[in-house]
């Protein structure tokens, strides 16, 4: 359990250091897994094409399943850690391993908010770092700008999610080299400006960098989908911090269209066999190339346009449902009274008097209902495209 001091220091500059947090025994068991787990998913780096070339790699997808991997997911410090500084229950929303390989080059400055990506979307995450190596001035250190998170810059506004303003890129004065060394634990704030040095040893340098948001505030594109095997590897109690786990994949996408009138209205087509939100099946964006899938707010934006001939500005997840042999992604956008009062190609129906024996789909009142609840705090998710202009512009 973190002192109030420790807390203190995490909310006033943006990152805590736990000095040999993490066991000798536990880093070597993690360095079984990544030689076990090797990272031929491809690179970060266009111009590192095969492993190990100088690069900066990441684990194979779903590689967490192996059990010398999965253990640090719920491990006691770490999670307790992350738990007093989220003050909420912590769910992964990434397990990243990366392996910064000689000559690697570094990357710069940078905060890791991005409204496109799963593992960056949520409102309130935070890093969990293990260093396996110490990240000294031969195989890079790795930088932070302590006070640059500024989390002021969130704030509420008209709509249901919060607002966040654009980050202030601060100087190259401000950041330092925390001292990073083999076992210990970074905890980092999710809007902390960082930057890492190029690796000049010949050793690889490699690291842990999870990801834990607080239960409360899901990632507004949508959890990364975990595999089953990587729930099914952890403990009764660790599954909890798994929020989203299948064996089936993600294949297509709905919106949840809601407006305030006397009573709460949704929206739903009328199709030939009953009411059903708007959507269908889901393609994958790559206007941005990365590894952390889970953004179909393009292909739901696509079909509003189609379907509803309406252009949200950005949409919400609400969460995964069963839908045929796969799930549906489905996410939500409540109305404001600016647009113009045209018709729609559907119909509006209080949510009181929707007539459940007609949904195509029996959780579709459920994910309405999950959208309006006030216990969920959410951001405005983006699509990769939007954000390759701008992530901040609506």
């Amino acid at each position: 359990m973190l002192s109030k001091s420790q807390i203190e220091q995490f909310n006033s500059q943006g990152y805590l250091i736990l000095k040999g947090a993490i066991d000798e025994m536990d880093i070597q068991r993690l360095e079984q897994g990544v030689a076990n787990n090797p990272p031929l998913d491809g690179t970060l780096d266009p111009n590192a094409p095969v492993y190990p070339s100088p690069g900066r790699y990441t684990l194979a997808t779903q590689s967490a399943r192996d059990p010398d991997l999965a253990f640090v997911i719920e491990h006691e410090t770490i999670v307790s850690s992350a738990r007093d500084l989220l003050s909420d229950d912590p769910v992964l929303t990434a397990y990243v391993i990366y392996d910064r390989t000689p000559d690697g080059a570094g990357l710069p400055a940078h905060h890791d908010y991005k409204r496109w990506r799963p593992v960056g979307s949520s409102m309130h995450w935070l890093f969990t770092i293990v260093p396996f190596c110490d990240f000294d001035e031969a195989t890079g250190p790795l930088y932070v700008a302590p006070g640059s998170h500024r989390t002021e810059r969130v704030h509420s506004g008209e709509t249901p999610c919060l607002e966040v303003e654009p980050a202030i890129k601060p100087g190259d004065h401000e950041f330092i080299d925390p001292g990073l060394q083999r076992g210990d634990l970074l905890l980092m704030n999710m809007h902390l400006w960082h930057r890492a040095n190029a690796n000049h040893s010949s050793r690889h340098r490699v690291g842990l960098f999870n990801k834990y948001a607080a239960a409360a505030y899901p990632p507004a594109t949508g959890y990364y989908l975990f595999h089953d095997d990587v729930a099914n590897a952890l403990s009764e109690e660790g599954r909890k911090l798994i929020a989203v786990h299948s064996d089936r994949e993600i294949a297509t996408t709905r919106a949840v269209l809601v407006r305030e009138r006397e009573e709460t209205e949704v929206f739903f087509l009328e199709t030939k066999d009953g009411l059903q939100l708007p959507g269908g099946e889901i393609e994958f964006e790559r206007a941005i190339p990365d590894w952390d899938l889970g953004n179909f707010i393009a292909p739901c934006q696509q079909y509003l346009r189609e379907q509803v001939r309406i252009e949200t500005p950005w949409l919400s997840y609400i969460g995964d449902y069963p839908e045929d042999d796969g799930l549906c992604r489905v996410y939500g956008y409540t109305f404001n009274d600016n647009g113009f009062p045209v018709g729609y190609r559907g119909i509006w129906l209080a949510l009181s008097q929707v007539p459940v024996e007609r949904l195509c789909s029996k959780w579709e009142i459920e994910a309405v209902k999950r959208w309006l609840d006030p216990k969920f705090i959410r951001g405005k998710g983006l699509s990769q495209a939007a954000c390759r202009v701008d992530q901040f512009a609506y």
